[in-house]
């Protein structure tokens, strides 16, 4: 364990928090349709996953999996592309 420790790049480690911590200031503007959006994205994930072990819902898994695909791409656009604020 000591060996290990003494050949991590602390420098790297910073640069990868200071970006963690840029990326989390970023939520912080995030107004209530965001959060739905997020939720409603984890939500459909959940289901979809779901769907894949039922046989009762198999119709319903193209829906689930288009509205976690939909969620998931505002959600991707919202916190790494939208420069707005």
């Amino acid at each position: 364990m000591k060996n290990y420790l003494e050949n991590v790049d602390r420098e790297a480690l910073r640069a990868r928090a200071e970006q963690m911590l840029h990326y989390a200031d970023e939520a912080r503007g995030f107004s209530i349709l965001d959060f739905a959006v997020f939720e409603t994205c984890l939500l459909s994930l959940g289901l979809w996953l779901g769907t894949c072990f039922s046989k009762c819902f198999k119709k319903l898994r193209t829906l689930f999996f288009v509205a976690f695909a939909a969620s998931w791409l505002y959600m991707l656009w919202r916190i790494f592309f939208d420069e707005e604020e």
